[in-house]
């Protein structure tokens, strides 16, 4: 599972210096309970029982495991090397060059993997340490428990710099339905986090695992 989880923090790590490049011209030319919050942000709306209150988006990704939502003008783009589902922030306006120069695209993936008798926490522990290992000037911050449609779920927000870029991620673990662990990641720039926030906490709400017969 180690190898697992380093591919997990690649996706994190190399596609947001790559990733949006070949996603968006790849892409340029085909068809287009408790949950997370932003209980530190003064720019969160939360509602009762920590949950945030807003209008979810109606278009969605399905697949034969799980749906999630894809906000207007959001676009599913050609998955990385482990990511179930990746989608991008089509079109997207960035003030930063140098995030510009990469071509890069905020942008939101799904992967699966067997928790082989951990927990979340522990499961979600060895992908903040690979991560560290990876970049590391990562700093890690709002660690808090979850609940995604009645799935046990746990979240953490990081920040660090690549290419001269700083970046920020959301990363939320859930448990599925046997020994095993969906994972819903989240990167824009930290000057657009604020921006963004609020529409991360939503799509990882939307995430529904569909029962199996």
């Amino acid at each position: 599972m180690k190898n697992k989880i380093a591919i997990i923090v690649l996706i994190i790590a190399i596609v947001v210096i790559v990733g949006g490049i070949s996603f968006y011209f790849i892409q340029k030319n085909k068809t287009p309970n408790n949950s997370v919050d932003n209980t530190a942000s003064s720019t969160s709306k939360v509602g009762t029982n920590n949950q945030i209150d807003s209008e979810q988006p109606q278009n969605k990704l399905v697949t034969d495991d799980f749906e999630i939502s894809l906000p207007e003008g959001w676009r599913k783009a050609t998955p990385a090397m482990g990511a179930l589902v990746i989608a991008i922030k089509a079109n997207e306006q960035l003030a930063d060059p140098v995030a510009q120069k990469i071509n890069f695209r905020s942008y939101f993936a799904v992967s699966h993997d067997a928790l082989q008798g951990k927990g979340l926490s522990e499961y979600l522990q060895s992908i903040k340490n690979q991560l560290q290992q990876t970049i590391s000037d990562t700093v890690f911050s709002q660690e808090r428990d979850v609940t995604i449609n009645n799935k046990s779920a746990q979240a953490f927000e990081a920040s660090f710099t690549q290419q001269e870029v700083n970046f920020k991620i959301l990363m939320v673990g859930v448990k599925g339905m046997n020994d095993d662990i969906w994972i819903i990641s989240f990167n824009t720039l930290q000057s657009t986090w604020n921006e963004y926030q609020e529409t991360f906490s939503d799509i990882a709400n939307s995430f529904n695992l569909k029962l199996k017969n």
